[in-house]
């Protein structure tokens, strides 16, 4: 229903409330991030007008969200990623207000037509087989909780798993009789990943005698935290930072990358499909990637891949000019013409 007066908070009540998770069925991620969008474009609002706590919609114009937006990049550092996310909440919220409520269509337009930041796309740095085992082995797994971060850090390198499905994965999940688990993506859209014999067998361990017991509403979880309830992200991020840093110390070649502690495992698995021969279409399904082009950023070419293309090239090369006809010395002609008649 249409919500019954003018004021910012009806129709954003109308939003969160209804819109989003019964007519969108949104993910809990997107509604939290939609949610701190408007926290802080109400902070915003009540730090420039005081005296007006309760915004009317069409007091929303394109120049206040534009200078919110600015707010976002100076005032609070955010990254023009983040100023994107925050931009497309807000057209999400006037696109349901054009919808239901014709008066601020023009409004809404003008609003949706706000345009993207353009993005710097970032280098990604990958580990190389070396890397990988020097991870592994840098887990001592006759420390607490040791042999469950060696499982996670193998699950991660197997499935190429964001952080968010990792935590979330629950025993029903697992399918160890057949090697294989489930993951669940962005917009909750499935996905089964092979597992290798040996992730097989660390997670058979792992959940015989290495997990800790859970407290009541974990009991589900497959990966549990010290305090017996479920790995968070932030949890699963200082792990992996860990590893990776105490596998630096050893290993030079990690000091000079830049590579996320978490994101970095999914980028290594995809680029290890790559140089393994798999097919960027069975990539895209490996990773849960909905287009093709979000995979073709993790294809990646290794030096060494490079360094046969340029032999490949330097033999081509050399092929090509000795099979060159004998070239004509011109200065034994002084014209066109008296080569001609010469031949």
């Amino acid at each position: 229903m249409t919500p019954p007066s003018n004021r910012l908070g009806d129709y954003l009540h109308y939003f969160l409330t209804c819109w989003l998770p019964g007519h969108r069925q949104v993910s809990a991620h997107t509604l939290a991030g939609y949610k701190q969008t408007f926290r802080l474009l109400l902070r915003f609002w009540k730090a420039r007008f005081p005296n007006r706590p309760h915004p009317k919609l069409e007091e929303l114009q394109v120049d206040f969200l534009l200078e919110f937006l600015s707010h976002l990049e100076r005032e609070r550092a955010n990254s023009v990623s983040t100023r994107n996310l925050r931009l497309a909440a807000l057209k999400s919220f006037f696109k349901m207000v054009a919808l239901i409520a014709p008066a601020y269509r023009d409004q809404a337009r003008r609003i949706r037509l706000i345009p993207a930041k353009r993005t710097t796309i970032r280098r990604f740095d990958y580990l190389d087989k070396r890397e990988v085992d020097a991870v592994f082995a840098g887990v001592d797994t006759r420390s607490p909780d040791g042999y469950r971060d060696l499982v996670i850090l193998r699950t991660l390198y197997n499935t190429g798993a964001r952080a968010s499905e990792l935590c979330a994965l629950r025993l029903a999940d697992l399918d160890l009789a057949q090697k294989q688990l489930h993951l669940f993506g962005k917009g909750r859209k499935p996905r089964l990943v092979p597992l290798w014999d040996s992730t097989t067998a660390f997670l058979l361990t792992y959940l015989k005698s290495e997990r800790r017991r859970p407290l009541s509403g974990y009991e589900q979880r497959v990966f549990i935290n010290q305090r017996g309830g479920g790995l968070t992200r932030s949890g699963l991020y200082a792990l992996c930072q860990k590893y990776l840093r105490r596998a630096a110390e050893r290993v030079p070649t990690l000091q000079r990358k830049q590579i996320h502690p978490v994101h970095g495992w999914r980028f290594t698995t995809a680029s290890h499909l790559l140089l393994a021969g798999a097919d960027l279409t069975v990539i895209q399904e490996w990773l849960g990637h909905v287009s093709i082009n979000t995979t073709c950023r993790y294809k990646a070419v290794s030096l060494e891949t490079k360094r046969a293309a340029l032999q490949k090239f330097h033999l081509f090369a050399i092929g090509r000019s000795q099979a060159l006809p004998p070239q004509v010395d011109w200065n034994c002609y002084p014209d066109l013409l008296a080569f001609l008649e010469a031949l």
